[in-house]
């Protein structure tokens, strides 16, 4: 498993502190996604050095400018895995890698309860 997300950073967000989290509710509280996991729940996180796009391939995605490390997940949690200076104005990319034996297919979703990856403001 491997998926990158764009976040375009509004330039309201000048100053502040964004987060990067990760939310993997546990399956009974999802009302409109659902997702699979199996292994050892490591996922690897990073930072990319530019955004993908709808001809972006495996091969041709931008390079890593910064790993976060694995995080192990499992249903029921929620994970910060960085913070930093909201670079506001721009679109940064962050890319998900299933690390060891770990498979999880998800749909992200925002409905009770949300899935996935999202930048959060403080």
């Amino acid at each position: 498993m491997a998926s990158i997300f764009n976040f375009d950073i509004p330039a309201s967000n000048a100053g502040k502190t964004c987060s990067l989290v990760f939310l993997l509710p546990k399956q009974s509280d999802l009302q409109t996604s659902s997702f699979t996991l199996s292994g050892n729940g490591g996922i690897d996180f990073s930072s990319l050095s530019g955004t993908a796009n709808s001809q972006t391939t495996f091969a041709s995605a931008p390079k890593v400018s910064q790993e976060f490390g694995v995080t192990k997940v499992s249903p029921g949690n929620s994970y910060n895995i960085a913070s930093f200076s909201c670079p506001a104005g721009q679109t940064v990319s962050f890319e998900l890698q299933a690390s060891g034996d770990t498979m999880l297919t998800f749909f992200q979703d925002f409905n009770p309860s949300p899935i996935g990856l999202y930048i959060t403001v403080c």
